[in-house]
């Protein structure tokens, strides 16, 4: 059994690593980014609680960030703005994430022992350290953004829905789609499992988030949000004619921008839809077990990331679906592929910081300035996770593909009990 972990077990631990490699070098090369989120959240809430339109608004340490979420999820951020300054508002949200952040670990840890998978002490304060100090959870922290508490709702729902508890899943699922939008790709998966009750209390919770809006705050932020911040949110310009090689978003869109520059960010679009969904349709082809489940819940908010211009921080949501599987799979080149996909992940790399290393690099001038032209031709293609999300995506598809062609007696005995 050692032998067997130690693969998944050095992985863990190289996010990790180069989580704390980030918390050190945020000073010297981000330092804007430091409590950015929360300082958005403060002034928005402050805002709005004096009457004000949340969405005019930006903090005045960061004039070019401005509040992006339904008028509804404001009210979450009240605690935020009684703190009584963007510090104190930066402190509580860090607290909230240290907690979020130990209850998800303790979903994950729960849900791989409830398997049958007996862990050791390490391989609990793995899972700790990745959901707390990884790459893809260390700018949450340090920004101060809210991508854990969306990754436990996630989880909840998906521990709650295999445990045949069909409403409260729809309904934890429905809880981080109003937050982001982009997490309500999940109702695909619910679909595809027949879940009917599930996805009825999704789209129930969600319609009832956006109706709460509107008899809160009336119809004017809603309109503000789903017609001017909404639509704002694609970043379809940014790609017209390539994608600037300083930008963080990892999406399938960016290598297809660099290659096909002729094309609309609309047609852009069109043409990554037309890649990811085969690929998820692939990896829902077999779902009588709980690992093929949730090999199916991963690709889906993989196809959601990597089809949305996205920075390589909301990786995180995808904690609970890989770490559980990473732990459930065998050792063998499926699993290998799940490995290399999540040390793919955790390769975060900016162009701005590679230039700044080969100013301070003991280089000819001639040297740096073609590892400078190569380092940006490449970066305009693809930013280095998303050769993870292709690993990643490959690992889903040959899981459903071994394991529908082995047929009916390959299936684990994992049915979920019936929905109460």
């Amino acid at each position: 059994m050692t032998d067997e972990r130690t693969a998944v077990r050095a992985t863990l631990a190289a996010t990790i690593v180069a989580g704390l490699v980030y918390l050190l070098a945020v000073p010297l090369l981000r330092p804007a980014q430091v409590a950015v989120a929360t300082d958005v959240y403060y002034h928005a809430g402050t805002t709005l609680l004096a009457g004000g339109d949340p969405y005019a608004v930006t903090p005045p340490s960061h004039p070019t960030f401005h509040y992006i979420y339904p008028p509804l999820v404001l009210l979450a951020f009240v605690p935020h703005v009684l703190t009584g300054s963007p510090l104190g508002a930066y402190l509580f949200q860090t607290a909230l994430t240290l907690v979020t952040a130990a209850v998800l670990a303790a979903v994950i840890v729960r849900a791989i022992e409830d398997a049958g998978v007996a862990l050791a002490r390490r391989d609990r304060l793995l899972v700790g350290g990745v959901v707390l100090a990884s790459v893809h959870s260390v700018p949450v922290l340090v920004m101060g953004q809210v991508n854990l508490q969306l990754a436990l709702a996630i989880a909840v729902g998906a521990r709650l829905l295999a445990g045949g508890r069909e409403l409260r899943a729809g309904a934890a699922f429905a809880l981080a789609g109003a937050v982001k939008l982009f997490p309500a790709v999940v109702g695909l998966w619910l679909l595809a499992q027949r879940s009917w009750r599930a996805v009825g209390a999704a789209i129930a919770t969600g319609l009832g988030t956006i109706a709460a809006g509107l008899v809160v705050f009336g119809v004017g932020p809603t309109r503000t949000f789903f017609t001017e911040v909404l639509p704002g949110e694609r970043q379809a310009e940014a790609f017209s004619g390539g994608l600037d090689p300083s930008a963080m978003f990892v999406t399938i869109r960016r290598p297809l921008a660099a290659l096909a520059p002729e094309l609309s960010p609309d047609a852009l679009a069109g043409v990554a839809l037309a890649l990811l969904v085969p690929v998820v349709l692939a990896s829902l082809r077999d779902l009588r077990s709980e690992v093929g489940r949730l090999v199916g819940l991963l690709a889906t908010l993989l196809a959601a990331l990597a089809y949305l211009p996205l920075e390589p921080f909301y990786y995180s949501l995808l904690y609970y679906p890989l770490l559980v599987v990473l732990y459930r799979l065998p050792p063998g080149r499926v699993r290998g592929l799940f490995l290399a996909g999540t040390l793919g992940l955790s390769a975060i790399v900016s162009y701005p910081s590679v230039e700044q290393l080969l100013v301070v690099a003991p280089l000819s001038p001639e040297t740096a300035a073609t590892l400078a032209a190569t380092a940006r031709a490449l970066f305009s293609i693809a930013q280095p996770p998303l050769v993870g999300v292709v690993l990643l995506f490959a690992g889903c598809v040959y899981w459903h593909h071994e394991h529908a062609a082995r047929g009916s007696e390959a299936a684990e005995p994992t049915e979920r009990p019936t929905t109460k």
